[in-house]
Parts: structure tokens; sequence; C-alpha cells
């Protein structure tokens, strides 16, 4: 007895340890909302353009930074990390934006000022160099179009998503009774409203990959919640499948009880661990299932 209690009185003293090892690390979300920052603290077109924007994307950095070196607290510093990511993003794209519109603005002033000029020169003349500039003004208008709508998307996937930057990837939590009945894995009839956001996002990104997780609570024995989180984890797979999205870039497993994300005593504590997690890789990367 006394032999036991040696064996697992170092067994948590090493648990303690490696909690402590990983909750030290700096999260990569850290550096890539830094670099993503720098990027756009050196375009001169955001210092003239979009100073708003890119001092709102400091701001949130610099709670980012505050909430990993004051608190520790690695989801908020990874929440806080991507939103700087895509606020730094905002702040090139709307930069970007109001650059073409000046473009566009001083290539008309420049055709009209042909115009009149052309009442001097020889009508063929004339018209050739509006019609340089008429295309001009045009390609410029199509760029404004395209920063305009980069910058829209960019803000409503922010918003839409509803997913945590995380060093797996983008992870979106989906509660049991927003996809399924209790003990049920068929999808309700509601669930496209909840998985579209999802659904746009796998469309405009083709080159990302994800893993569809399912979770329940202790209830039941373990062969059973096995069994009934993998028919969830699929049954979410097999919709996004038939909404276009290619079952190759989808991998779906059931982790059953496992990985609780709170306590199982209470009824409160089991609706929480009765979840789904959509886990998208980072752009480049591959999603890394759990060990």
């Amino acid at each position: 007895m006394f032999n036991k209690q040696i064996v697992f009185s170092l067994a948590g003293v090493s648990m303690i340890a490696l909690v402590a090892s990983c909750a030290g690390s700096r999260p990569a979300s850290l550096d890539r909302a830094q670099s993503s920052l720098r990027q756009a603290q050196q375009d001169p077109l955001v210092a003239r353009y979009a100073p708003g924007q890119l001092s709102d994307a400091q701001s949130t950095m610099t709670q980012a930074e505050r909430a990993w070196k004051s608190d520790g607290d690695r989801d908020e510093t990874s929440h806080l990390a991507y939103v700087t990511e895509q606020k730094a993003g905002i702040a090139v794209a709307v930069a970007q934006q109001k650059s073409a519109e000046d473009e566009v603005q001083r290539l008309r002033a420049q055709r009209e000022n042909i115009r009149v000029d052309a009442r001097t020169r020889e009508v063929q003349q004339a018209r050739v160099q509006t019609e340089v500039a008429t295309d001009r003004a045009q390609a410029a208008t199509d760029r404004a179009v395209a920063a305009t709508t980069r910058a829209q998307a960019l803000e409503q996937e922010l918003t839409a998503l509803k997913a945590k930057d995380t060093e797996r990837g983008l992870v979106m939590t989906l509660q049991e009774g927003v996809l399924f009945e209790y003990n049920k894995a068929e999808l309700k009839s509601g669930a496209m409203r909840n998985l579209e956001p999802l659904i746009t996002f796998l469309r405009e990104h083709p080159d990302r990959t994800l893993l569809i997780e399912g979770y329940t609570d202790s209830t039941g024995s373990d062969s059973y919640n096995m069994e009934l989180s993998q028919r969830r984890a699929e049954a979410v797979r097999n919709f996004l499948a038939a909404n276009g999205i290619s079952a190759d870039r989808i991998v779906a497993r059931g982790y059953g009880e496992s990985y609780p994300v709170t306590t199982n005593t209470t009824e409160a504590g089991r609706q929480q661990n009765r979840r789904v997690e959509v886990v998208i890789a980072h752009e480049g990367q591959q999603v890394a299932e759990r060990r």
C-alpha cells in the first residue's frame, strides 16, 4: 500500500510538471498574430489609409500579450491573437480599397482634363487617350470592389464562424442540443442553419482540412459512448459531404466520454460534455488527431 502511494505521488508530480511546462510555452498563435501585425505596420498604404483599423489591431495584440503574460490564459490568448491576425488583414484590405478609390478619382480627373485638352488637339488623339484613361479607371474600380469584398469576407468569417484559434487549428464547438436529440446520432432538421457558416468557410478555403470529433458524457458504458460519439462525428461528416465539401478533406473520430471539458457529476456539466468539435487546420497544415 505504501509503495502504491509513492507511485501515485510521483505520477502526480510528473503530471503537474508536464502541465506547467505546456502552460508556460508561448502560444504559436501569438507569433502568427505578431507577424501579421508587423506586415500591416510596414505597409505604407495602411499607415496612410487605415490608421484606425491598424490601431484596433495593435490594441487587440496588446490585450493578447497581456492575457498571456499576466494571466497565462492560453484559450483567451489564442482567441485574441486570432482576432488580431484578422484585424490586421482587414486593415490591409481597407487600405487597398481606399488607395484604389483615390486612384479612381485621380484617373477620372485625368480623363476630364483630357477631354478639355481635346478641344485643341486632333479628335482621334483625344479619343485614344480618353479610352486609355477609361480603361484604367475601370481597372482601378474593379480593384476597389475586390478589396471591399475581401474586407467584408474577413469580418464575416470572424463573427460568423465563432471558432477559437488553438495550436491544433480553429476549433468550432457545437453542443449536443444544437445538432442531435439526446442519445441520437441523426442530425436535427435545423442542423443546416448551425452548420451553414462552417460550410461557407470551407467552400471559400478549399485547401483547409478538418477533423470532426464526437464526445459524450460518462453516462452509459464505455463501448456505447464510443459508438455514439463516432456515429455523431460521421453524421456531421456525411452532411458536409452532401453539401459539396469533399469527404477527402474530412476525418471523423469518436472519443466517447474521454476529454471532458467539465465535471460529469451535474446535469449542466454533462450537457457541456455532450458535444461535437470541428477542428479546422491552419492554412498549409494538417489537423493533428488526439493521442
